[in-house]
């Protein structure tokens, strides 16, 4: 049956605020219940991420999160990226589902621990490790900035390759934290002005 859905339906369950009657029909993995357990099964083995690194995050990629209903959001898109499976094709329906199943803080949660960021790498605590050699609790600010704005296009800001695109769009999420109000202008001046020291060679994740 799943196969079968019409594209119609879908979009109405989307623009009605409905994915009930999908998820019972053909969907069940779209029901609330199914979504937690999913999210609370990859949480338990996560270190919890810094809200410095969440923050840089959520300005990299929209900054209005916590202003808006998730589900106007663009991050909900990435986490339907891998859930339920990688090429479903209704990435909209299982982002609305995902916005109406979770708390804020969990959606970023899932986020930032499964986004992919280059180097075959999933993830903050993967890629810190990969492109600086250390955890998530000893970055600095402007290597929080980095990490944060490679999902866009991890190929297009590879801080050795492309090293100026790195610095430039390490500087942009700079600039919006601070637009965000996570962090003073001054620290964003501040941030930008630091060279970007990556390992050399960077390390490949598994």
């Amino acid at each position: 049956m799943t196969t079968f859905i019409t594209k119609t339906f879908v979009a109405a369950a989307v623009f009605t605020g409905s994915t009930t009657a999908l998820a019972d029909e053909a969907f069940p993995f779209l029901k609330p219940d199914a979504i937690r357990s999913a999210y609370e099964m990859e949480a338990a083995g996560w270190s919890t991420a810094p809200v410095m690194i969440v923050n840089a995050f959520v300005a990299a990629e929209d900054r209005t999160f916590f202003q808006t209903s998730p589900s106007r959001s663009t991050i909900p898109l990435f986490v339907a990226g891998w859930y339920p499976q990688p090429g479903f094709p209704y990435k909209r329906v299982v982002a609305f589902s995902v916005s109406q199943a979770l708390e804020r803080e969990e959606i970023l949660d899932w986020y930032v621990h499964r986004v992919f960021l280059g180097q075959g790498c999933f993830g903050v605590d993967q890629a810190s490790l990969a492109y600086f050699g250390k955890s998530t609790v000893d970055l600095e600010l402007h290597e929080a900035a980095f990490l944060a704005g490679i999902p866009i296009a991890p190929s297009d800001f590879h801080p050795i390759k492309k090293h100026d695109r790195a610095i430039s769009k390490r500087n942009f999420v700079l600039s919006e934290m601070a637009r965000a109000g996570f962090i003073s202008e001054q620290e964003a001046r501040i941030s930008t002005e630091k060279p970007l020291i990556v390992r050399q060679p960077l390390g490949i994740c598994p």
